[in-house]
């Protein structure tokens, strides 16, 4: 761990840090809106999302990366689509980021399904904790050993496709490469703009079962990971399956629609890389809930006028 640290700050002291790509979801089929504004409203209901992380459990020194996100989205038929919020807080060792977004999207029909487009426009503030760095040069001018925050914005464009039998998602966030600079030194986080691509299609087996093979492939220019999932779902209620993210992890998925408005769901990583000897795998939990609100009609008022009894 120690190691780890050094080599971190050795890149602060270069007065830019390339940030890693988003957090890392295993159910990022059920989590979509996360990586693309282009969901936004496509669901036709009002709908809340609360998913958490926790993972590479047990790393030494309580370094073990934790992250939730929630978002709500809904259909606004004056705005010919959807509009949606989003916040993420991702806690890792030293740094502790937490990210707001509202999306936008347009929904439309395009051949058998429908196509949305949406914008999104956020910020996130980064926390980061000097006082756990330990550092071979203290005396380092650029070093940060205190609590520094920073705020920047960001912005990001998304397309999204469903249909019957399948979807795609294109998207790309951190549009802006948005400069993050601490208040204390003149350290700076420049993070790179992510782009992302997924896509499932539903294969019928029989009248109870199908099964969904589906993709995540994440790159920031410079570093590439793609995730590969397979799910079995029995009579719309309940699913199993597994994955692999590459150079990563192999992945088992459970879940279950609780009637026509609840999922929830649970995976497990068995860490494959390098920290397999010191961490006892990741755990991903959500629980996600689709509702709409009806409102009374008015009756009708008829009002007679002694003039035309």
């Amino acid at each position: 761990m120690r190691k780890l640290l050094l080599a971190l700050l050795l890149t602060l002291s270069a007065n830019l840090v390339l940030a890693q790509q988003e957090p890392k979801w295993n159910h990022y089929m059920f989590n979509d809106f996360f990586y693309n504004p282009g969901v936004a409203g496509s669901r036709g209901a009002i709908s809340t999302f609360l998913i958490s992380r926790y993972q590479w459990v047990n790393i030494e020194n309580d370094a073990s990366p934790r992250t939730t996100n929630f978002s709500v989205h809904m259909p606004i038929k004056a705005l010919r689509g959807g509009l949606g919020l989003m916040f993420t807080s991702d806690q890792e060792f030293f740094n502790t980021t937490t990210t707001f977004r509202l999306s936008y999207a347009y929904q439309t029909a395009l051949a058998n399904g429908n196509l949305g487009i949406g914008l999104y426009g956020g910020g996130f503030q980064s926390i980061f904790d000097g006082t756990k760095i330990v550092a071979r040069d203290p005396n380092d001018p650029l070093l940060i050993n205190t609590r520094a925050s920073a705020l920047a914005f960001d912005f990001g464009f998304g397309l999204h496709y469903t249909d019957e039998n399948m979807y795609l998602n294109l998207s790309s966030n951190r549009l802006n490469n948005p400069k993050v600079e601490y208040n204390t030194t003149g350290s700076a986080l420049t993070v790179e703009r992510n782009f992302f691509l997924s896509g499932g299609y539903h294969i019928p087996v029989g009248e109870s079962f199908k099964i969904t093979p589906s993709t995540l492939l994440k790159t920031n220019a410079s570093a590439f990971q793609a995730d590969f999932n397979v799910l079995a779902t029995f009579n719309e209620k309940f699913w199993f399956g597994g994955g692999y993210s590459t150079g990563d992890a192999a992945i088992f998925m459970v879940g279950a629609n609780v009637g026509k408005k609840v999922r929830i769901g649970y995976s497990y990583d068995y860490n494959l890389g390098g920290l397999a000897r010191l961490n006892n795998g990741s755990h991903e939990i959500f629980i996600g809930y689709d509702f709409n609100i009806t409102f009374p009609e008015k009756p009708q008022v008829i009002i007679r006028s002694p003039r035309f009894l």
